[in-house]
């Protein structure tokens, strides 16, 4: 279960203040952004409802106003909902990408990331690199949780990069002629791929992206907060 809570993070040597400024920063534009997606698809489904509910009470009559009203309304509330979507999609695939990052430089004890690495994690990922990033085994992230919890996780890791592999094929045929290569999708962003004409490529993937990327501060806080209990633990028996 995902907190809505940015963790507390004290006496954190292995991560740096950036770090953590980074991670937060990330957390909390999603969490919010989650909210308005939410709110922006409720409109849009909600005017496409009273749409089609007025088309049918008003077939074989003249005056048609109040469904083309609705209607018009419904393709911008539509065009909203793609909006926020991509903007959420921009944050919640970095947010993803910086939280793996982070936590497998901690559980490998890696040197803390420069600040100009890290905010190049903070920006839109490319398409391999997010594929990269949900492609790490969750057994090698968090060794700090039970197995029974590892396989949960990483079901839903797996389930998610499963559904993830249908942007490369959707991608890559975007533009109607010949498909293109996979090196070519991997290197470019969602957002170099998107088609007004088209359904958003982020469509069913987003929700569960979301969900993934809001793990990683509170998955990060329990992994040094176990980490810390370990080398008490070890210090005390010494």
């Amino acid at each position: 279960m995902v907190t809505t809570e940015f963790p507390t993070f004290t006496e954190v040597a292995p991560l740096t203040a950036y770090e953590v400024e980074a991670l937060r920063s990330l957390f909390v534009t999603v969490h919010d952004l989650r909210h308005e997606y939410e709110s922006a698809t409720a409109v849009a489904s909600r005017m496409y409802r009273m749409s089609d509910n007025a088309e049918i009470y008003t077939q074989g009559r003249s005056m048609t106003h109040h469904p083309e009203a609705l209607f018009q309304i419904s393709g911008h509330a539509s065009r909203f909902e793609i909006s926020v979507g991509q903007v959420a999609w921009r944050y919640a695939s970095a947010s993803a990408v910086l939280g793996t990052t982070l936590l497998d430089r901690l559980v490998n004890d890696r040197p803390a990331l420069t600040a100009a690495v890290v905010a190049a994690l903070c920006d839109e990922p490319t398409l391999g690199d997010l594929h990269r990033a949900l492609s790490t085994p969750t057994a090698s992230l968090l060794i700090a949780r039970d197995p029974d919890m590892q396989r949960w996780h990483d079901k839903d890791r797996s389930e998610l990069l499963t559904r993830f592999e249908s942007v490369f094929y959707n991608a890559a045929r975007m533009d109607g002629g010949p498909p293109v290569d996979d090196a070519t999708v991997a290197a470019g962003r969602l957002s170099e791929f998107e088609r007004s004409d088209h359904d958003p490529l982020f469509e069913g993937l987003l929700e569960p992206l979301i969900r993934y990327s809001e793990q990683f501060p509170n998955e990060i806080s329990w992994y040094l907060k176990q980490s810390r209990a370990g080398a008490l633990s070890h210090q005390l028996r010494t």
